[in-house]
């Protein structure tokens, strides 16, 4: 499984690349479960804007992982397209419950990619980490925002 070019990346960098392409897919899995369920537009439009976040971020840690001869884990199964108009029927988690396990997921993957953007020595993986940052950042404070509008994020009163 490991080649020889092992010498640019530590075991553990590595491990924490693998382990976190998986925890990606599994975001992309209920992502996916999430948007069939919302009936809200912009939360639909937000979900999709993770996804995209996630994809991106996928491609980069494939790539890191396989120019040290390591083979990424397997991918989650494909999703038809998702539509903002595919409404469902009666919901069976509520937006404001979609919303509030949205913005932990997005707050875990910031969390992750600032890890790695610590362990990055290569100015292209520096570039490409920040750069991912900041998307998570932005997509974060903006659905911290619209739940706040929403409704489904109260702040108490001091």
């Amino acid at each position: 499984m490991l080649k020889d070019n092992l010498a640019s990346l530590r075991f553990k960098e590595i491990f924490k690349l693998w382990s976190q392409l998986g925890v990606n897919q599994g975001y992309i899995a209920s992502s996916h479960a999430f948007f069939k369920h919302t009936r809200d537009k912009q939360l639909k439009i937000m979900i999709l804007e993770f996804i995209q976040c996630l994809k991106e971020e996928n491609k980069h840690l494939t790539l890191l992982l396989k120019e040290n001869g390591v083979l990424a884990p397997t991918t989650s199964i494909e999703y038809n397209t998702m539509k903002i108009t595919d409404l469902r029927g009666k919901s069976m988690i509520n937006d404001g419950e979609i919303s509030a396990i949205l913005s932990m997921n997005i707050a875990s993957s910031l969390i992750s990619v600032s890890q790695a953007l610590d362990l990055s020595v290569k100015k292209l993986h520096l570039t490409k980490y920040g750069e991912l940052h900041m998307r998570y950042a932005l997509l974060g404070s903006k659905l911290i925002d619209y739940s706040q509008r929403k409704g489904w994020l109260e702040a108490r009163p001091r």
